[in-house]
């Protein structure tokens, strides 16, 4: 069958979107609200982009259409955040974050998540494995979207010493004992499963 997007809504894009480009690497925000406490949710829209200086983006839509996502507006009145890589031992912590809540309204007790030191200003989720500070570089609306690509600069990466080793003067971050989770189409998400290592050629 063959979609022509241009004859398609938004919604149906996005749907297709989400079920053919699998899967994808979640990007777990956590954001202080103007109260202080701490908002926490998970995007799929999400990439590394360079590492000089190290980027991310992740795209951000809206609540609905005039109304922004609590992490949108965080960001933008913050200039920073703290983005988690989740596990699959957390994937009913990441899918209780992803309710929508009135702003103001933290994530944290109902996903039962607790807090660690991290930065000066931020805290990082005590069971996430990997957590990297960063400071919004730059945000860029997206034609006539409500979304917005987020340019997140990594500042400070923290990693659970248990799945780092060194190997020839590299740190080499074991992805099986990361254990990533990412999303697919619809309600499913993924684990890594079987993995394969090929020699890049020269």
């Amino acid at each position: 069958m063959l979609f022509q997007f241009d004859q398609l809504s938004g919604s149906d894009r996005y749907h297709l979107i989400t079920q053919t480009v699998t899967p994808r690497p979640i990007a777990w925000i956590m954001t202080r609200n103007e109260n202080k406490s701490y908002n926490v949710a998970p995007f799929s829209f999400f990439s590394a982009i360079s590492p000089d200086p190290a980027l991310l983006v992740v795209s951000i839509g809206n609540k609905s259409a005039d109304i922004q996502k609590d992490t949108k507006l965080n960001l933008i009145r913050e200039r920073e955040c703290v983005l988690h890589i989740p596990s699959g031992e957390q994937i009913e912590a990441v899918n209780s974050s992803a309710a929508t809540l009135e702003y103001g309204d933290s994530e944290l007790d109902d996903a039962r998540l607790t807090l660690s030191d991290f930065t000066e200003n931020m805290p990082r989720i005590s069971d996430a494995k990997v957590a990297m500070h960063c400071r919004l570089y730059d945000i860029q609306s997206i034609g006539e979207s409500s979304f917005s690509a987020c340019y997140l600069e990594i500042l400070n990466l923290y990693v659970d010493d248990n799945i780092l080793k060194q190997e020839n003067g590299r740190n080499i971050i074991s992805s099986a004992k990361l254990n990533p989770l990412s999303r697919l189409g619809g309600n499913d998400y993924a684990l890594i499963g079987q993995t394969l290592t090929i020699k890049r050629p020269a």
